[in-house]
């Protein structure tokens, strides 16, 4: 019984392959690179990302997310994830960022501050994990704030595609809200390797439809 117990808590409990209020094992990570393209009323566009993890203590996560749209917009930060609890139910996390933003190339200092929520489920011979975030920024140089509210729902299927929804919020503070969402597949690949691919949706701007394709790498 006590062992038929632990197996099923450390599913429930085993982080999914991106963070959110899950922290890195010491001396192990996660990245993931991704390419967006999508087709706008001005046009056509690319944005690429990356997002990488380690884990430094059990209770410190050290990270760098990046982010370039286009020649238009980007950020570069790294960041420090720390555990408020480490439930069996659930878990929390605080995440502190500093680095940078840049508009047309000109460069400004940018701060995150993020609380995040993570718990997983069982659902019959079915299992996933729900992450939300919710995020508080200072851009350009503190001359901008925005909140930011994301969520992800993933179901996991060893060795097989598996499906994840993302919806991703953004309220500038004076200015109009928008949302993302990206219903995408996980697909397996050898050495801990997953390839995504998503059909995403972005409702500023008039509206876009983008297609992308990630790659995560656990290590």
């Amino acid at each position: 019984m006590r062992t038929a117990y632990a197996a099923c808590l450390a599913v429930l409990l085993a982080p999914p392959a991106a963070g959110g209020a899950w922290l890195e094992a010491p001396g192990k990570g996660f990245a993931a690179a991704s390419a967006t393209y999508r087709q706008t009323d001005s046009g056509a566009l690319h944005e690429l990302g990356y997002y990488g993890t380690y884990g430094i203590t059990p209770k410190l996560t050290l990270g760098v997310d990046l982010n370039q749209n286009a020649d238009i917009s980007g950020h570069a930060m790294i960041f420090a994830r720390m555990p408020l609890r480490a439930g069996e139910r659930y878990r929390l996390a605080v995440e502190a960022g500093f680095g940078g933003n840049h508009y047309r190339g000109q460069w400004a200092l940018m701060q995150r501050t993020t609380l995040s929520y993570g718990r997983g489920f069982q659902t019959g011979k079915t299992s996933g994990w729900l992450a939300i975030d919710a995020a508080y920024e200072l851009r350009n140089s503190g001359l901008a704030a925005a909140w930011k509210f994301d969520a992800t729902l993933g179901l996991n299927r060893p060795g097989k595609p598996a499906p994840m929804l993302q919806i991703e919020t953004y309220k500038p503070e004076g200015g109009q809200f928008s949302y993302t969402l990206t219903p995408s597949l996980r697909y397996p690949l050898p050495a801990g390797r997953e390839l995504i691919l998503g059909l995403e949706h972005r409702s500023a701007g008039g509206g876009s439809l983008g297609l992308k394709l990630g790659l995560w790498q656990k290590f």
